[in-house]
């Protein structure tokens, strides 16, 4: 693709993606509403729809889907060690604040871009390679932020997540070939065409709410998930042999900010709750430079 060609494709899709996102920063600067009822409906209605529509109508393979959970693991567990290594070497006890380095922002920020970017393809890719995740963040990530005594309301909190069965259930669905009805698949597509700007209308209030905290150590953890990520992105499609829209799935994924979700765990519990917020900041501001070129490079 030539180079304007490249430029004019990757504002399109970016274009409306940072709009939504800062209509959302100004409407919650400005607004001062109670943004509860829209997270709602966006976890518990959109998103899902989106999720098991994008599951019943691409085209996927169970080996590819199995690849996709391995680099899901092995970016997650990559970044681990490298906490585990940082906060060593900086002789520092952290609890919560392993959780925004491991843990992706899978779905608001890249979901939206690849979905405009690949198609419902790429968005059931990436709903594929969040639902490790989407276990262990509701399991052993409530778990850490509680202080290590709070596994029972992790997994409650588990089972009342609708995208983890609509995925599993649109997956199931999907590689059974099970016939969908024509106005199944038209309403939850309806539904689901919600979820995108829902998302980034809450994630730009969201991050409207954040502040920066411990400068140093927000920086070091920030350029440790994104830049880690990365590398960690490269690795796992070359152990896996990942191609096409696939590795170009993963590399976004794994080089995505902070998972929102997070900030929310961490101040429920008080448990550093001011340092993980920045880095989930910080991680997202990083982003803006970072997407238009991770889509150059892998479109």
């Amino acid at each position: 693709m030539r180079y304007p060609d490249a430029v004019h494709q990757i504002v399109n899709i970016i274009g409306p993606t940072f709009f939504a996102v800062i209509v959302g920063y100004l409407f919650g600067r400005f607004a001062k509403v109670n943004m509860a009822p829209l997270i709602d409906i966006s976890m518990y209605v959109a998103v899902p729809a989106m999720a098991f529509y994008s599951m019943i109508t691409s085209k996927i393979v169970f080996a590819d889907a199995t690849k996709l959970w391995a680099a899901s693991l092995i970016v997650m567990a990559g970044n681990l060690v490298l906490a585990v290594i940082l906060f060593t070497v900086l002789r520092q006890k952290h609890s919560s604040l392993y959780l925004p380095i491991v843990f992706t922002n899978y779905i608001n920020i890249p979901l939206p871009i690849i979905f405009l970017a690949f198609g419902s393809t790429g968005a059931a890719l990436a709903i594929l390679m969040y639902i490790p995740q989407g276990i262990i963040l509701n399991s052993l990530g409530v778990y850490v932020a509680s202080g290590e005594k709070d596994v029972k309301q992790g997994l409650l909190v588990m089972l009342k997540t609708p995208l983890m069965y609509a995925a599993i259930f649109g997956l199931v669905l999907n590689l059974a070939h099970v016939p969908i009805p024509t106005v199944v698949v038209g309403s939850v597509d309806l539904l689901g065409k919600a979820g995108v700007p829902l998302m980034l209308l809450i994630l730009g209030v969201s991050i409207g709410r954040f502040k920066f905290k411990q400068i140093p150590l927000t920086v070091t953890a920030s350029i440790l998930r994104v830049g880690g990520g990365f590398v960690l992105g490269l690795l796992s499609v070359w152990l896996l042999s990942l191609a096409g829209v696939n590795r170009a799935v993963v590399l976004f994924e794994a080089t995505m900010p902070s998972a929102v979700f997070v900030s929310v765990l961490a101040a429920k519990y008080k448990n550093e709750d001011e340092a993980v917020s920045s880095v989930v900041l910080a991680t997202t501001l990083m982003a803006i430079p970072i997407i238009p070129v991770l889509l150059y490079y892998l479109t």
